[in-house]
């Protein structure tokens, strides 16, 4: 007579990976690395007294979001189980957009320089909505909308990553040119890239929610993308308004006193309250749908 074993422990279930890259981790990691590297830079030219105007060097600081991005998500997606297609080819538009439609537009019909600064602050958040928030958020959009979605948006993180990507280019063209054109220090240089990424990182992921929302949730309005346009070249024009309160010091007309690294501030102020705002509506829009369905809502 033989008798089995009694086990007591419990069995334990085998966990289930997750097949895809965590997009908040990897894009929190490409912000802390440029915003480290910026408040270093910042820091030891200002203890120095350095005046580091070299374009090789404000060339390198330029790219880094570019680094950051390869390094975090791109190898992130490469190693992931189940990786989204075609984020570096989003990432290269963005770039292209942002070169050949909104840099000309800027310097030769919006002329923003000329005359926002001197309006008052109300005027300002009009002025910035109407022209470099509205040109750049429907860019990023019209990339997104008429590459890969809405085959490649599969859940709600997919239409987060692909936004990513194409903020990424699009700023870090940006980054270029004021390296290449502007006779700004390496440390000038850092505060505004830095400014330039974030916001770009923060207020484009909303059209990517926007588009991701139309692709899986409950059929929307009809007009549904132009308010999250609205909404995304609302607070494009909201954050170029304060940045010229944190970097002057001032609302009126005429004010001094600059400021660059309260711009900094307020960019990463902007990118890490909009990350948070959006991963909170990502993760109840998808714990509903599990509520419902039973599982995490893909395609």
């Amino acid at each position: 007579m033989s008798f089995e074993p009694i086990v007591l422990a419990p069995e334990i279930e085998p966990e289930e990976i997750y097949p895809y890259r965590r997009v908040w981790r990897t894009a929190w990691l490409e912000v802390v690395t440029l915003l480290l590297a910026v408040v270093v830079i910042y820091f030891t030219s200002a203890l120095f007294d350095l005046a580091i105007t070299s374009t090789p060097a404000k060339l390198g600081i330029a790219v880094l979001p570019l680094g950051a991005w390869i390094v975090f998500s791109y190898r992130g997606e490469r190693r992931a189980l189940q990786p989204r297609r075609g984020l570096f080819g989003v990432l290269i538009l963005g770039g292209l957009v942002a070169n050949g439609i909104a840099v000309p537009l800027e310097q030769r019909l919006f002329l923003t320089d000329q005359w926002l600064p001197d309006e008052r602050f109300f005027g300002r958040i009009i002025g910035y909505t109407l022209t470099l928030g509205f040109s750049a958020e429907f860019l990023k959009y019209a990339v997104l909308r008429y590459t890969f979605w809405p085959e490649r948006f599969q859940q709600r993180l997919d239409g987060i990553a692909y936004a990513l990507a194409v903020s990424v280019g699009y700023a870090v063209v940006l980054n270029v040119r004021f390296a290449l054109y502007t006779d700004a220090t390496l440390s000038a240089t850092a505060l505004r890239v830095a400014s330039i990424t974030f916001s770009h990182l923060g207020i484009g992921i909303i059209m990517g929610l926007f588009l991701a929302e139309l692709r899986i949730g409950q059929p929307p309005p009809v007009f549904w993308l132009p308010v999250g346009l609205l909404i995304a070249a609302g607070l494009s024009g909201a954050y170029y308004s304060f940045r010229v309160i944190a970097v002057v010091s001032d609302i009126g007309v005429g004010a001094t006193g600059s400021s660059p690294f309260r711009g900094l501030l307020l960019a990463f102020g902007v990118v890490a309250a909009l990350f948070i705002a959006v991963a909170f509506v990502v993760e109840n829009a998808d714990a509903r749908m599990e509520a419902l369905t039973g599982s995490r809502q893909t395609l």
